[in-house]
């Protein structure tokens, strides 16, 4: 009877050991799939995954059931799906406590600018919109609440790419850089000086380079240990939010952000 409950013990123990093993190779691929620019084909997911291609297949397809990644019907490539997206969703609630500290400083920024402003926090390749709090004119931005956004095409990616490690940056850059509009800096080189720009400033710009009828400002949030917490942007169409605008309000948008960091535990 001993030895029974002994390889049944070892038998659950292996079954568990496998299970949780499954869920560290599933977890995997769906970084792989979030990571991605585009779709991404099953080849690459068994070539950055070291897994067989019987169990990328395997687990790709029990993400796919349970609607985390989806079929690309053009590309044939994998995607993210409705419920990794629907967490995302989720996800944004817990900065709840950031977005109260930020709100009444956002507010007044919108009053003294009448222009959008935005908050955000770093991402894995992009920076995510938490909150965004738009002026009364007809013509303003869209909706960017949720919105992953581009490094290097953006005011607030800008910024993180200022503040990653060398390395780090060095690897990020050596990826092809897409032309969002016909004012995105594509050239390496180019970047490279704008960053540093924004390392002297403290402020990066974007200028119609992910929409080329948009500009922004924006400025880092540390907190009370000098940790890169978020950003603040502020932003509007290209014809009144003009770049002059918009380095005029390069103390001003600092300042708020330090206001930000008074409220940060």
């Amino acid at each position: 009877m001993k030895k029974t409950n002994e390889l049944q013990n070892k038998e659950k123990t292996k079954q568990e050991n496998s299970s949780v093993q499954a869920v560290g190779r599933a977890l995997s691929l769906l970084q792989l799939v979030a990571e991605s620019n585009i779709s991404i084909s099953i080849a690459e997911l068994v070539e950055k995954s070291n897994m067989n291609r019987t169990t990328v297949w395997r687990l790709i397809g029990t993400l796919e059931n349970f609607g985390f990644v989806e079929r690309n019907p053009l590309t044939k490539g994998y995607q993210l799906g409705i419920a990794a997206n629907r967490l995302a969703t989720q996800a944004t609630n817990h900065y709840g406590s950031l977005i109260r500290r930020a709100r009444n400083i956002m507010e007044k920024l919108r009053e003294e600018t009448q222009e959008t402003v935005l908050l955000s926090v770093p991402k894995h390749y992009g920076t995510l919109t938490i909150d965004q709090i738009d002026p009364e004119h007809s013509i303003r931005l869209v909706d960017y609440v949720n919105a992953y956004l581009p490094l290097h095409c953006t005011s607030n990616g800008k910024l993180l790419l200022s503040l990653i490690p060398a390395k780090e940056l060095d690897i990020l850059l050596a990826e092809p850089l897409e032309k969002v509009t016909p004012f995105t800096i594509t050239d390496r080189d180019q970047l490279l000086e704008e960053i540093q720009k924004v390392r002297r400033r403290g402020i990066a710009t974007a200028v119609g380079e992910l929409d080329e009828n948009e500009n922004g400002i924006s400025a880092p949030i540390f907190d009370q240990r000098n940790n890169l917490i978020a950003f603040i942007s502020v932003c509007g169409p290209s014809f009144r939010f003009t770049k002059e605008k918009m380095l005029a309000l390069s103390d001003r948008i600092i300042s708020a952000t330090q206001e930000v960091t008074k409220y940060l535990d």
